[in-house]
């Protein structure tokens, strides 16, 4: 990857009317500093050698930029079985073998996801509530898939890779809701 290229690549997104944003310029929403300074934290760990970053680095990064939602809204990680694991497991291989739950909130929704390991990706399981979601995209760097929830508030994805993913709630009515990216 050439400077130009890496430059390009962490100047973030670019305004919607077409004008392109000068390097190093402050970013239009206030999220967006935030994105961006996630985005070169990760980037720095890549390039903390001086090799090139990895393509997988720079895909995630390109697909953090294009996947956010303009005027979406990011949720809270409000519980994850990862930060208290259950007491009476005994190794940390157990831990690993274990489905993560995951409980997020924003904007009147609270999501509650199920990861379960499955071959050589994931099984995601979830509910939302209230239900007045119309579907469900769960996104990972270089692709995603559509579900639809149940009566109940529930969807399910199967097989979906390892590595970071996020979830994004479309609602009847107000902006979408996004799970933060999380490595699963």
């Amino acid at each position: 990857m050439t400077g130009e290229d890496r430059a390009g690549a962490m100047d973030g997104p670019q305004p919607q009317d077409g004008r392109a944003r000068a390097h190093g310029a402050a970013p239009e929403e206030p999220w967006d500093a935030v994105l961006d300074e996630r985005i070169a934290g990760l980037w720095g760990e890549g390039t903390a050698t001086g090799d090139p970053a990895s393509a997988e680095i720079r895909a995630t990064a390109r697909t953090v930029y294009a996947a956010r939602a303009e005027g979406g809204i990011i949720a809270e990680v409000v519980n994850d079985s990862v930060d208290d694991p259950p007491s009476d497991l005994r190794a940390v291989a157990d831990l690993a073998a274990s489905p993560r739950y995951v409980r997020f909130h924003a904007a009147g929704l609270t999501v509650r996801l199920e990861v379960a390991v499955a071959d050589d990706g994931r099984d995601i399981v979830g509910r939302v509530s209230p239900t007045d979601v119309t579907g469900v995209e769960v996104r990972w760097p270089g692709g995603s898939m559509r579900r639809e929830i149940d009566e109940s508030g529930s969807f399910a994805a199967r097989a979906v890779p390892r590595g970071p993913v996020s979830i994004r709630l479309h609602r009847a009515a107000g902006p979408c809701v996004s799970t933060p990216w999380l490595a699963y």
